[in-house]
């Protein structure tokens, strides 16, 4: 019994150390956009803020007060995007919450549209009528979703049309995630979960395979469920399943 204990320690250890890796890549991934999102409002400030110097020298406080408006929602944005990478990064030990699905989701989105700009990818996101909260791991389930709009994303490349659309809605108790792209499709759906199974090139940026995989394993852990298909039409959709936490009682 102790060394099964012990060997259970050690997988659960691994598995962690894996899930925060694949974090880091993805990071690491959109580096490159996380600093020209930050340098070119850093640049405004700086341009907003000369401005604000030279209306208030000649006696127009009206219009420098405009500047200064400016400036206060470039840093609020820049202050968003430093507070999600920060969360994201952080290694989640905690036991899972009670989480608004849709403060995840706005959370990623935010992060994800640097990539997609640069692809030059739109990102749809339809929040649901309803508040849907979730019992999860806000981080986990953070990356779990953002690795499927990248996904979709990077599935898009060289494709006239390039969207993704993202819905959250409630069916049956459950709380459903659909993320739904305009690429070409899964051409092997029964195998998109096995573990190194990718169709990005070999050696390339993009990573090894295991995004998701370990995606299958975390939304298992929040007794969830995930699934990907192929779309009447053309492109991918994937879904994400959740129990939903009622809240009647707290109403």
């Amino acid at each position: 019994m102790a060394e099964r204990l012990e060997a259970e320690a050690r997988l659960k250890k691994a598995q962690g150390d894996l899930v925060q890796a694949a974090k880091l890549s993805a990071l690491g991934e959109m580096s490159a956009g996380i600093s020209h999102e930050l340098n070119q409002p850093l640049m405004a400030i700086r341009y907003f803020a000369d401005n604000a110097r030279g209306f208030l020298a000649r006696g127009r406080p009206e219009v420098a007060d405009g500047n200064l408006q400016r400036i206060g929602e470039m840093a609020r944005r820049m202050g968003r995007i430093i507070r999600n990478l920060r969360a994201f990064a952080r290694q989640e030990n905690e036991a899972l919450s009670d989480i608004g699905l849709a403060a995840v989701i706005e959370q990623v989105v935010e992060m994800a549209e640097v990539r997609a700009r640069a692809a030059g990818a739109t990102i749809l996101w339809t929040a649901p009528d309803a508040p849907l909260v979730v019992r999860a791991g806000e981080v986990r389930l953070a990356q779990v979703i953002l690795n499927l709009v990248t996904n979709a994303i990077d599935a898009m490349e060289g494709t006239p049309e390039r969207r993704v659309e993202i819905t959250a809605r409630r069916a049956d108790g459950r709380a459903v995630v659909e993320v739904r792209d305009t690429g070409p499709g899964i051409a092997e759906p029964e195998r998109i979960f096995d573990p190194f199974y990718t169709t990005k090139s070999v050696g390339g940026e993009e990573g090894m395979g295991l995004g998701l995989s370990i995606s299958y394993g975390l939304v298992q852990s929040f007794g969830g469920a995930i699934r990907g298909r192929n779309r009447d039409g053309g492109g991918a959709v994937f879904t994400v399943e959740l129990d939903l936490v009622e809240r009647a009682a707290a109403a």
